[in-house]
């Protein structure tokens, strides 16, 4: 089915690159705003690529279809995880990361961040890439750890620096699931820094504060 269009933000000529994806349900438009909040206090030299997942039938919602960047089989998110959709958008993602890189930008100027499903694949993506990114910001996410993802994750992506935004009453995501990802990475030579906050399964402006800061301490 189509898909909307994938949005760009700031300078075309900006020095560094934020791809920045959706939640389940989710559209570039839906982000936007975070986006639009992000790119103005961390000024021209970034830019932003937000894409939109494909329209699947996503088992959870009965077989009705919605913008996911892989199946949802049940509402515990860490049974039956759709490693092949995951996969898939993986390859999306990468393939913007790619293009990026081909346009004469450097992996250590790409910033991949998510929400929820957007920061399963945003990880994702930068873990199975054979080079390092600049960094990767998930919030209220997690990281399916099946042993038919975690066996390609590459070496090189051991450098890459991580931001977790866990919220601590998250309707969706455990705190089982975010301790388990972050004590995951960690334990294989991430820099991770994890930072918690008194909200829901949603993004505020004291979370991307400290993304913020957290990429500025990366430039």
């Amino acid at each position: 089915m189509m898909e909307e269009e994938l949005i760009e933000l700031g300078s075309p000529t900006a020095s560094k690159r934020v791809i920045l994806l959706h939640g389940l349900t989710g559209t570039a438009s839906v982000i936007r705003p975070v986006a639009e909040y992000l790119c103005k206090r961390l000024g021209e030299d970034y830019s932003f690529l937000l894409p939109t997942a494909p329209i699947i039938k996503v088992k959870q919602f009965n077989g009705e279809s919605a913008h996911a960047w892989f199946d949802v089989k049940s509402s515990d998110f860490r049974r039956e995880a759709d490693i092949d959709g995951i996969f898939e958008s993986s390859d999306r993602i990468a393939s913007l990361v790619r293009s990026e890189i081909s346009q004469g930008v450097s992996p250590k100027d790409i910033y991949l961040g998510g929400f929820s499903q957007g920061g399963v694949i945003a990880l994702t993506t930068a873990l199975l890439e054979p080079f390092a990114v600049a960094g990767v910001f998930a919030l209220s996410s997690y990281l399916p750890l099946e042993d038919q993802l975690a066996a390609q994750l590459t070496d090189a992506s051991k450098e890459v620096p991580i931001f977790q935004g866990v919220s601590l009453n998250d309707e969706f995501i455990s705190q089982e699931m975010s301790d388990k990802a972050s004590a995951f990475l960690r334990n294989r030579g991430n820099p991770v820094l994890v930072q918690k906050y008194d909200m829901k399964h949603e993004i505020r402006n004291r979370e991307l504060d400290d993304v913020i800061e957290w990429i500025k301490s990366l430039a």
